[in-house]
Parts: structure tokens; sequence; C-alpha cells
């Protein structure tokens, strides 16, 4: 008897509003029509003109790929992405650490594309790139205004194959250099040691980075040295989960990051006993183009007082973003949502500070001599 009464009752209240705001309503449809209609009659109207006034050639999968870019590119996110098929193929190939190019991450500030890391071993490094450089040009082509996508499309090429790069070091000094492309496939994750120290360089982080870590250490007796130095300087960042694992390595307990939304999302990452590398001795080495991934670990380090971190202040980008594969092999990377430290830092505001500041001055390795200083004493 109640289920229907209340059925009835909101019914009828379905009917009487319906009664009130249908004059509403049907103007906020007709809005909605006219604003649908009016966007395609729009792209469809330059589509026309430009197939028929245009002086030059247009290859309509150009101006098809060209308008998803430019609803992305509006969002003024340095880190929100369209790559079509050819472009997105590049990008899962740097992700795997596998692919035909010169050895350089780059990032896309302030619309200048700058050189964020120089791979060892690599062309870039060979022909004297450093981290910092901005690229001006490739053979020829201005590259202000482009994505990140379409400027790695114009580096990367077939091995054997040369490419020009304008940069423009410093404020004054304009470079032109010229590049042959081959073939890499580089680890993430690089062993030393040196005065009873360990030294870990991860350059990047690739899903496996983490197994990478544990695998290249497992024949390693912790006991024999004083300590541990993770170097992630001119580190990128890559895989969430890969990051994560790595710090949890490190910690026995406690926060390592969390993501937030600003809205309903709060997801907290802890930290869970029982690793090899909970106690050993621990410095983070950071730099200016520690991004990203790197952050996160320097933070949880850092906010869990588990070591130290050395250098200089890390990049600041602490943004999360998800990729969309669609369903002609282009992918979306959309920001999502944001990192905080255990502490409640907002990474992007203003990077990871280290504990002792070593500014990097191009002689010798103050800041690696540093944390080597502090683990011996």
């Amino acid at each position: 008897m109640n289920k229907k009464i209340l059925h009835y009752f909101f019914l009828l209240l379905f009917v009487a509003g319906a009664f009130f705001l249908g004059t509403a309503y049907a103007d906020t449809r007709e809005l909605f029509i006219a604003g649908f209609y009016g966007e395609n009659r729009l792209i469809q109207d330059v589509k026309n003109l430009l197939g028929k006034e245009y002086l030059g050639q247009i290859n309509d999968s150009d101006l098809y790929y060209g308008m998803v870019r430019g609803m992305v590119k509006a969002l003024n996110d340095p880190y929100s992405e369209f790559f079509d098929p050819q472009e997105a193929k590049i990008f899962w190939d740097d992700l795997g650490g596998e692919f035909e190019g010169i050895g350089v991450e780059i990032v896309v500030d302030n619309g200048r594309a700058k050189i964020l890391t120089v791979l060892d071993n690599s062309p870039a490094k060979k022909a004297g790139l450093e981290a910092g450089d901005v690229i001006l040009a490739v053979d020829d082509t201005d590259v202000s205004g482009k994505s990140l996508g379409e400027i790695a499309s114009m580096i990367q090429g077939n091995a054997g194959t040369e490419v020009v790069l304008t940069v423009l070091r410093g404020t004054e000094e304009l470079l032109d250099i010229s590049l042959v492309r081959e073939k890499m496939k580089a680890d993430s994750v690089y062993i030393d040691s040196r005065e009873e120290v360990l030294i870990v360089r991860i350059i990047r982080f690739d899903e496996d980075t983490d197994k990478e870590f544990k695998n290249k250490l497992v024949d390693y007796d912790l006991t024999k040295y004083r300590g541990m130095i993770v170097d992630v300087r001119s580190n990128p960042g890559g895989y969430f989960d890969s990051c994560v694992n790595l710090a949890d390595e490190f910690l026995s307990e406690g926060l390592i990051v969390v993501e937030t939304d600003n809205k309903s999302l709060h997801d907290e990452f802890t930290a869970e006993s029982g690793q090899v590398f909970e106690s050993i001795p621990l410095i983070i080495l950071i730099d200016e183009g520690s991004a990203s991934a790197s952050e996160i670990l320097a933070g949880a380090i850092k906010d869990n007082a588990r070591g130290k971190i050395v250098g200089q202040k890390s990049y600041g980008k602490g943004t999360v973003q998800v990729i969309e594969e669609l369903f002609d092999g282009s992918i979306l990377k959309l920001t999502v949502a944001e990192w905080l430290t255990p502490s409640g830092i907002n990474i992007s505001e203003g990077g990871i500070v280290p504990n002792v500041e070593v500014i990097d001055e191009g002689e010798g390795d103050k800041q690696m001599e540093k944390a080597i200083e502090i683990l011996r004493q």
C-alpha cells in the first residue's frame, strides 16, 4: 500500500513538474540541439571552405587528427596530449626502453621543448647535447607550438639516418648539432660501487624497474656496504606502480604517496614490511630534471625520514595522467589527478627540496661526492 501511494505521489510530482517546467525544458533542449548542430556545422563549413578555396593540397587524415589534437591542446595542460597512431608507437617504444632515435627525453615547458635527460652512450651524448638545452628546430623546421608527440616523431627515425637539431643553450648560445640516429635498448637500472657505497642509477621508471632493481642486486651482500645511493637525477619518471613498489622496498611502514583530484578521489598508497632494503642507510640524489615518479620516490623517503635527499630541488611535476588507447591505435594522455607527498606537499607547486643542497657547477660530480661523504661519516 505504501509503495503504491509513494509511486503515484512521484508520478503526480513528475506530471506537475512537467507542466510547470515544460517551457524551460523545451528552451534548454533547443539550446542543446542548436549548440550540437552548430558545432558540427562550423566544422563542416570550415572543411568545405578548405576543400574549395585552399591553394595547397589537403590531407583529410591530417585535418582529422589535427582537429582532435587541437581539442586537447585547448586545455592548456602541457601533460594532456593526443598521439596519432604513428606518434603512439613512438610513445610505447620509449616507455619500453627500445627505440630508434638520438637518446633524449624531452618535455614541453611553457611552449618550449626542453631536453630533460640525455641517455648515456647515446648519439645525443656523443654529440654534446645537454640537459636544459631548448630545441628550437628539427631539420630547419620550427617546433614552437608543436606538441610533445609531434616533436618526438620529428626527432626519431630509422637508425643510420641523420637529423639536425637547432638548440638554445643558456640565454644566448645558438647551436646546430648534427646527429645520426641509432637503435637503442636501454636498461632502466645500472649498479656501481665506490668507497664501500652501492650506487644505483635509475634513468627512468619502466613497467618492471622495481623487478630489475631487485634482480640486479640479488648477488650483492648488503652488509659489506656503508649504504646505498639511488641516483634519479634527470629521471623524467614513468610507470607509477613501478615507482611505488620501489619505494616500498626501502620502507617498513608509512605512507608513500596520496592521489587526489580535489573532489571525491583520495587514494593512499602505503608501505608493507618485510623487504630486503628496509634498513640499509640510504640517500636519494635529485636535480632539476628529476620529475614525476622520481619525485614520488624522493618525497616518500624524505617525509618518512628514511634517508636524506641530496642535490637540487626537483622539477615539480606532480600530476597524474591516464593513457586511453583509442580504436585506431591513437592514444589520449589525460591529466586526471595529482600527487601529494606523505606530509601533504603538492609536488607540482614546488617540487622536492633536498635535505642537503649541492649545486651542480659542472666540475666533477659534487653531488655524488657529497652523498658518498655523508654515508661514510
